[in-house]
């Protein structure tokens, strides 16, 4: 077909919309994540959100996809990173009015903060914490620290969030490995300064910048395996690791994370975390979203559901007892021990007693969360989580 001079510019004109149009366009609706009978917390770095000259090539479709995401996962408490515009933050925060918001205050460009829903937190405190190690927390990027008070239930309770954006793995060799230093460093001095706080119901969360495995750095174990190894403490995001997924549009391990203080890993709800891949859901979202994916935990909302249990016998990590659809099985390396052989209970969120017996005569009735206490005859105790 041939065009006239008019027409010619008429098509590119129609053509270039058409282009830019599609630039940011949602593929598909953001999936929703939370919901009303879980407490759901995920943690995002919104790539320099809101610079001009740094990160994604839009500003104004940067913050349409980020309101988009945070208000479609639906999740009740979200740590950001790479906050880098005050007026930009300012204006997601009218974007999301269900949710408060704080802030850090160090100088840096790339501030991290909290999102929380408002109906069903109240802000007691946020701060900035370990200041003398600057050089480990990237120059400057202290841990913000946040206590927010519970709204919900008979009895208020108080929960912590500290978000972290730890030392990224740039430059030459001889830089990378000091930038692993570094994380390494600021991991421990972080797990010294909540050791002391076991008894706080509580998450560490964000851009960690390595991963829980091994370390990105080639040859390297990974710098927060002290902190991985002790039991007293559980990753949410680990299992994420270990089935290969990531958290970045760009590399291939999962470098954002979320920890649970002792006291609150009994209310993570086994194997509910993930990863919010936005590449297949918003389209180019790597030019123009973030290089990172939120990654997510589910937790029973009932912090006082396990007194009933009358014992400090920890939850186990990874459940021993699982329902494959149809019955209770038992995990492949319990099944040689007497492990079902004791004395089955369980309760309901409410602590009130439900079953009594053998875990293989218990059918539940409907999808749920329940806890699980097997006490053997010396003495012995196994409990879990269970969901079905």
């Amino acid at each position: 077909m041939r065009l006239g001079k008019q027409g010619f510019w008429r098509r590119l004109l129609f053509l270039s919309l058409v282009f830019w149009g599609s630039i940011g366009l949602t593929k598909a609706q953001v999936p929703k994540t939370g919901t009303d009978s879980t407490l759901d917390i995920a943690t995002w770095n919104i790539e320099w959100f809101g610079d001009s000259i740094n990160g994604p090539n839009n500003e104004v479709t940067q913050l349409k996809n980020v309101t988009e995401v945070i208000t479609s996962m639906d999740m009740d408490i979200m740590a950001l990173c790479e906050v880098s515009n005050p007026g930009y933050w300012q204006k997601l925060q009218n974007n999301l009015t269900e949710y408060g918001a704080v802030i850090t205050t160090y100088t840096q460009t790339q501030k991290t903060a909290l999102l929380y829903r408002k109906s069903m937190f109240k802000l007691l405190y946020s701060k900035s914490i370990l200041l003398a190690y600057d050089y480990e927390f990237a120059s400057g990027r202290f841990p913000l620290e946040v206590a927010l008070e519970t709204q919900w239930g008979a009895k208020k309770d108080t929960v912590y969030c500290w978000v972290i954006h730890l030392k990224a793995n740039t430059g030459s060799t001889s830089e990378k490995l000091a930038s692993y230093d570094r994380r390494a460093k600021a991991a421990e001095e972080l797990k010294k300064y909540l050791d002391p706080k076991k008894r706080l119901k509580g998450w560490v969360l964000g851009d960690w910048n390595d991963d829980l495995d091994v370390s990105i750095v080639s040859g390297k174990a990974s710098p927060f395996l002290a902190w991985r190894s002790d039991t007293n403490y559980v990753f949410p995001s680990y299992r994420l690791t270990l089935a290969k997924q990531k958290s970045t549009a760009n590399y291939s391990e999962m470098i954002d994370h979320i920890s649970c203080l002792p006291a609150m890993k009994p209310n993570w709800l086994l194997n509910q975390s993930g990863v919010m891949v936005g590449d297949a859901y918003i389209g180019s979202y790597r030019l123009n979203t973030s290089d990172h994916y939120p990654v997510w935990a589910k937790f029973s909302m009932d912090f006082k559901a396990l007194d009933f249990l009358g014992t400090d016998a920890p939850m186990m990590a990874r459940p021993f007892v699982y329902w494959n659809g149809a019955k209770w099985e038992i995990a492949r390396d319990y099944s040689a021990s007497p492990i079902s052989a004791g004395d089955t209970k369980i309760y309901g969120l409410s602590g009130k007693l439900i079953f009594s017996g053998r875990i293989e005569d218990f059918f539940p009735q409907s999808e749920g969360v329940n806890y699980l206490q097997i006490v053997r005859s010396n003495g012995e105790i196994f409990q879990q989580i269970l969901v079905w």
